[in-house]
């Protein structure tokens, strides 16, 4: 972007002080294509900063999301009695979540899932949660 402030007044000022100064035909064709050049990459390079920037924004805002259901997970199953949601780990990536940690039985790893299941947004589940070996 910062190119592009620079490099359109540039060319459009080299261009009139070529006009007025009464230079040739030839050399104010020449002055005029540096200009056009000038000005299409100028044009360029802002509709690469845009891409760029419509990107980031994107990415910005999945990762907002993912971590807003990550949080969501962790309040459901927190607000189960019979989980210990200090020992499930929730985390999210572009929708899909994964569920590690222990458990106390085979039902709670199902628990887990279907309340994880419920939250908007979530596309997909691992569930990577373990059984607690009893010692």
């Amino acid at each position: 972007m910062k190119n592009f402030k620079t490099a359109l007044p540039a060319s459009l000022i080299a261009l009139s002080m070529l006009t007025l100064s009464g230079c040739s035909e030839a050399e104010t064709e020449k002055a005029e294509s540096k200009a056009e050049s000038a000005m299409q990459e100028t044009e360029e390079k802002a509709k690469e900063a845009k891409s760029y920037t419509e990107q980031k924004a994107k990415d910005a805002g999945e990762y907002v999301d993912d971590a807003v259901i990550t949080t969501k997970v962790k309040a459901v199953i927190f607000e189960d009695d019979n989980l210990n949601s200090m020992d499930i780990n929730v985390e999210t990536n572009n929708g899909i979540v994964q569920l590690s940690g222990f458990v106390e039985n085979e039902a709670d790893i199902d628990t887990a899932e279907n309340l994880a299941a419920t939250v908007k947004g979530v596309k997909d589940i691992e569930n990577d949660i373990q059984v607690r070996e009893e010692q």
